[in-house]
């Protein structure tokens, strides 16, 4: 005769029968490492609100970074190391050098890093909110927070991102609300303080400015639809030489390759339906900036022109030589034909 099992243990069948073994979760066996890491290594670090975790610290006393809705740029300094503390990029020329990646070509220096979604990977700037300036910061950043995305709960980052763990160390140099602002106050000061009798108040339009060094062999415009030959040497405002067609200067600043030709560029002006942003150099469109101070020269003349990134090479910067932000300082002779 059949048996009727008790009905409670009928409902303990079929719900054992029913259940299913748990999803693994995105970053279950990521956090169990980085949770394991920061314990065996730093079993007093401090986490941020999201779960970056503050390593060491040299506190600051100046300006609070704060939110980057208030503070939407950073000025600063760092080193990224992977979890084994193998250095994977850095702005100190030290550090590149000790390590054997050191570059003369490259820039080494102070950045400009963009807070905020799709700029500066969450956990880094949740990290960054509780800093003063002149203080510097190693963080542990899960993989979870390397993200630029943003999402409402820490919850979701550990739920959608699969990203790489990263240790940071940021010095806080300066915190910038107004990154326009404080690029055209920086080139003011430039000018005022290099070029006797310049001052911020003689820029020829907003963020540039012009400085003849010699005088011109004559004062005609150059005809449209010319070719002019120009040498030049680009600098940043700290002096960083990025790049250069005369060949002393080339071998002076570490630039020197012996696959380039060094002699005066061919320059080609605007045609009669054009304007300066027409001008080429070598064939190729240039930077606002440099066209604008290349308009404003005449036969023979030497000049000086220092602008700010809106005109230059923006937020992006050029390749390891420019960083994003950068005003610019390029001198300019019109020359002869070589």
């Amino acid at each position: 005769m059949k048996r009727n099992l008790p009905y409670a243990a009928l409902i303990a069948l079929v719900l054992c029968a029913c259940a299913k073994a748990p999803t693994p979760g995105l970053n279950d066996s990521a956090k169990l490492y980085f949770d394991a890491w920061i314990h065996v290594n730093h079993p007093d670090a401090v986490a941020s609100g999201l779960g970056a975790y503050v390593l060491s610290e040299t506190t600051g006393s100046g300006t609070e970074a704060g939110t980057a809705k208030a503070n939407p740029y950073v000025r600063v300094h760092y080193i990224v190391s992977d979890m084994d503390g193998t250095v994977l990029s850095t702005s100190l020329k030290e550090v590149a050098q000790r390590i054997g990646e050191y570059d003369e070509e490259d820039y080494y220096g102070p950045e400009i890093w963009q807070r905020g979604e799709g700029q500066l990977a969450a956990g880094l700037d949740d990290a960054l909110e509780s800093m003063r300036t002149g203080g510097i910061r190693t963080v542990a950043i899960p993989g979870w927070l390397n993200t630029t995305s943003r999402y409402a709960a820490k919850e979701e980052y550990l739920a959608k991102v699969n990203g790489t763990s990263a240790v940071y160390e940021v010095g806080l140099l300066e915190v910038i609300p107004d990154i326009k602002k404080w690029e055209t106050d920086s080139v003011g000061r430039y000018v005022t303080a290099t070029f006797p009798g310049k001052s911020a108040g003689d820029s020829l339009k907003y963020g540039f400015y012009y400085v003849r060094g010699a005088a011109p062999s004559s004062e005609e415009e150059f005809p449209i639809d010319t070719t002019i030959y120009i040498n030049y040497v680009g600098r940043l405002l700290d002096g960083h030489v990025f790049d250069t067609n005369v060949k002393d200067s080339a071998k002076f600043y570490g630039l020197y390759s012996a696959s380039r030709t060094y002699a005066p560029t061919a320059v080609t002006w605007y045609n009669a339906d054009g304007t300066y942003t027409d001008i080429k150099m070598g064939g190729s469109t240039v930077i606002d900036g440099f066209a604008y101070a290349l308009s404003k020269m005449h036969p023979h003349e030497k000049g000086t022109a220092v602008f700010y990134s809106g005109v230059g090479y923006g937020s992006n910067g050029s390749g390891t030589s420019i960083p994003g932000y950068s005003p610019l300082r390029f001198d300019i002779e019109i020359v002869d034909k070589p």
